[in-house]
C-alpha cells in the first residue's frame, strides 16, 4: 500500500446543497499530483446534503492513501466567507503554509495546483496566485479581476473572450476571484481572513485589496486553466440572489474603499442604466434595485437573504 505524503497545502471544499458537484471536485482534488489535506465542509445546508458527503467522502478518501481528507459540518449556512474562515482557521491549526480557496463546481486538471504552489513556494512577496478561470465553452470567466468603471464596478478580466497564450504573464492583478486562488495563510491570518460582513460576493476583491496594502502581490498565471461552471450555488449568473447581494456589496466595497471613478460607475451603470435590466428579467433586476438600497442602508447580507430568493 502506498505511504501517506506529507500535505503541500489546505484545499478548501465548501458545500451549499450541491453534494454531487462537491463530490466531483473533490475526486478532481483527490487526482492531484500534490498531496492535500482536503477540507469538505457542508456549510448548514439541511437538505441532506452532510448525510450524502458523509456515506461517499470516507471511500474516495481511502482510494487516495496520498492525500488527507476530512469532512466538517456546520451547523448552519455561514455564507462564503464563514465557511472559508472556518476552514482557514482549520489550516492554520494544521501548520500548512497555502491554502486553495476554490468553488465546488470547478474543474481541475491534476497538474493544476503545483505551478501555483511553486509562485509562493519561490517569492514570498506574492501573497495570493490564481489560474485562468474559464467557462465550459473555453472562453474565459476571468483571468483576475480589477475594480473598475463597469456594472458592479468590477471587471473580470478577458471575460467572455479566447484566453491569453500559456505563455503570456505572469502579471499582477487588482483581485483573483475566489472561484480559485491559492493563498500564502500567513499572511491571510494577519488581516483576519474573509470580512464575514460579505457573506458572498466582494468578498474575494475586499481580501485582495488588504492583502495588498500590507504589500502582499496578487498574481495571475496564464499557464494553468480551470473549468467554472459558475453561479451554481446562488441560482446561476442572473438569479435574484446573486443580482441582490453583489449590488449590496459593491456598496459596501464602496462605502469602505471606494474611489469617485468607482462611485461614479455605479451612479452610471446600476443606477442611471437599471431601467434597461429590466428587459433580461424584472425579478433579478428588483433584486439588483433592492440590493443597491440595502447597501445604502448599511445592511449586512446573511442567511436570511438566501431564504428570501431561493424560496
Amino acid at each position: 500500500m502506498a505511504e501517506p505524503r506529507v500535505p503541500r497545502a489546505a484545499a478548501l471544499l465548501l458545500n451549499w446543497r450541491r453534494a454531487e458537484l462537491t463530490l466531483q471536485c473533490l475526486r478532481d482534488l483527490l487526482a492531484s499530483d500534490v498531496p492535500l489535506h482536503v477540507l469538505v465542509m457542508d456549510n448548514g445546508s439541511g437538505d441532506g446534503s452532510a448525510a450524502t458527503l458523509r456515506e461517499q467522502v470516507p471511500a474516495l478518501a481511502a482510494a487516495s492513501p496520498h492525500h488527507a481528507v476530512e469532512l466538517i459540518e456546520l451547523p448552519d449556512n455561514r455564507g462564503f466567507t464563514g465557511g472559508m474562515n472556518h476552514g482557514l482557521r482549520r489550516a492554520h491549526e494544521l501548520g500548512l503554509p497555502y491554502a486553495l480557496v476554490l468553488n465546488n463546481d470547478l474543474r481541475l486538471p491534476p497538474d493544476c495546483v503545483a505551478p501555483l504552489l511553486a509562485v509562493l513556494d519561490h517569492d514570498p512577496r506574492v501573497a495570493a496566485v490564481g489560474p485562468t478561470v474559464l467557462h465550459p465553452d473555453g472562453t474565459v470567466w476571468a483571468e483576475g479581476g480589477e475594480v473598475a468603471f463597469g456594472p458592479n464596478a468590477l471587471r473580470l478580466r478577458r471575460h467572455g473572450r479566447a484566453p491569453r497564450p500559456r505563455e503570456h504573464g505572469p502579471e499582477a492583478v487588482g483581485f483573483l476571484t475566489g472561484a480559485c486562488v491559492l493563498l500564502r495563510l500567513d499572511a491571510v491570518t494577519a488581516i483576519g481572513g474573509f470580512d464575514d460582513r460579505y457573506f458572498m460576493y466582494w468578498e474575494d476583491v475586499d481580501l485582495c485589496e488588504r492583502l495588498a496594502a500590507r504589500g502582499g502581490r496578487i498574481v495571475w498565471l496564464p499557464w494553468v486553466r480551470v473549468v467554472h461552471d459558475a453561479g451554481q450555488s446562488s441560482g446561476g449568473g442572473r438569479s435574484p440572489l446573486r443580482k441582490f447581494l453583489m449590488a449590496c456589496n459593491a456598496v459596501r466595497f464602496l462605502r469602505r474603499r471606494g474611489t469617485l471613478a468607482g462611485w461614479t460607475a455605479l451612479l452610471v451603470f446600476d443606477v442611471l442604466l437599471w431601467p434597461l435590466t429590466l428587459l433580461r428579467g424584472p425579478r433579478s433586476a428588483c433584486a439588483k434595485l433592492r440590493g443597491l438600497w440595502a447597501g445604502l442602508a448599511g445592511h449586512r447580507a446573511g442567511p436570511a437573504d438566501v431564504r428570501r430568493y431561493l424560496a
